[in-house]
């Protein structure tokens, strides 16, 4: 009768035991959700081939998005050697994308892009780089993905005077909200980047 009683005790201790477990995981699945931040406005710039693109080339899809431009010989190249990382991790993955949105619109045409992207082996169709406007470009940065630190009048902004240059990636999700900021120049940060993709694209 007592091991009777023993084996009751050991059987409830274990199904409690696996319902705490249970529930603790999801606490932790709960907890492990990326932050929501703000919502990406639409824009309208050119690609490397000299076409439009805006939100809606991008709608539906997981992307990464930085600021650099092409004659930059400190922080850029790190941050695009970086960035094939990415590339390679979701290669094969439609749904994941790549922007590089250049600072320096006035020398980075799209035929400087399109040459400067065979540098890092920028895929086709996964990897964009974008030009346009100066302003529309500033206010995007600025306003949109909040990677500059310092303001400006609104009438200088993307001006003469007017420089933005960072070295964050930024996680949009499907539905165009930002999920995250990372250092583009750092190994530890962009490993944590491609693992919140794949956190995203469990979403």
């Amino acid at each position: 009768m007592r091991y009777w009683h023993l084996s009751i005790c050991l059987l409830a201790f274990t199904v409690v035991a696996a319902i705490i477990a249970f529930a603790f995981s999801h606490i932790q699945r709960q907890e492990r959700k990326l932050p929501v931040y703000w919502q990406v406005p639409d824009f309208k710039l050119i690609d490397h081939n000299g076409k439009p693109f805006g939100l809606k080339e991008l709608e539906g899809k997981i992307w990464v998005a930085e600021f650099f431009f092409a004659s930059c010989a400190g922080i850029c190249p790190i941050m695009n050697t970086n960035m094939m990382q990415v590339q390679k991790a979701f290669a094969n993955n439609p749904d994941v994308l790549i922007v590089s949105i250049t600072v320096d619109p006035q020398n980075d045409t799209p035929e400087v892009l399109k040459e400067y992207r065979k540098d890092f082996n920028a895929m086709e169709g996964k990897w964009f780089f974008l030009t346009g406007d100066k302003k529309a470009i500033y206010r995007l940065a600025r306003h949109g993905f909040k990677v500059a630190a310092e303001e400006m009048p609104p009438q200088e902004e993307g001006g003469p005077a007017d420089f933005i240059h960072s070295d964050r990636f930024i996680l949009v999700d499907r539905k165009g909200r930002i999920r995250g900021y990372y250092n583009g120049t750092s190994k530890e940060q962009v490993e944590k980047l491609i693992a919140d993709i794949e956190r995203l694209l469990r979403e």
